[in-house]
């Protein structure tokens, strides 16, 4: 049987085995899909986990992926307040630069691995792995370096 992964690896060596591999952006659409609120949803990497392999199984697609939102790594620098809307991602509410001087103070953490804030994503990761892993490629993400300082500063 053809999985996801096998399809991902083809189409990257320029061949298709059964047709292209089709690759979803399904995130917040997991709160819906679990009937729960988004700020609910991404509390616990169990919940997201949960919602990307219904997701998955639902639509057919080739792909999960392990992303909460974008300002979770604004959290990992000490953003405390984050924004949840009705419908749609959440956002940085309260933006931990507000001076020169406040850039002199971030931390950049040593190990995101151990860090509270990363603990859920950790394991969202875990469950996709023990669930997925090996078959369908499990897609994550990094925030590149000019957008990252928007989340930081407005």
């Amino acid at each position: 049987m053809v999985t996801s992964l096998d399809r991902l690896i083809a189409a990257a060596d320029g061949k298709i085995i059964d047709h292209i591999p089709v690759f979803c952006n399904l995130l917040d659409q997991g709160a819906r899909e679990l009937g729960i609120s988004i700020e609910a949803y991404f509390a616990d990497g169990e919940q997201v986990a949960e919602a990307q392999l219904r997701m998955l199984e639902k639509f057919g697609h080739d792909n999960v992926w392990s992303l909460f939102y974008v300002g979770k790594e604004a959290e990992l620098f000490g953003c405390k307040k984050i924004r949840y809307a009705d419908d749609g991602p959440p956002n940085v509410e309260d933006y931990i630069i507000k001076s020169y001087d406040d850039i002199k103070k971030l931390k950049v953490p040593d190990d995101i691995s151990l860090h509270p804030k990363f603990a859920e994503t950790a394991k969202c990761l875990d469950i996709l792995k023990r669930e997925v892993g090996g078959k369908v490629p499990i897609c994550a993400y990094l925030t590149a370096s000019m957008s990252l300082p928007a989340l930081l500063m407005s």
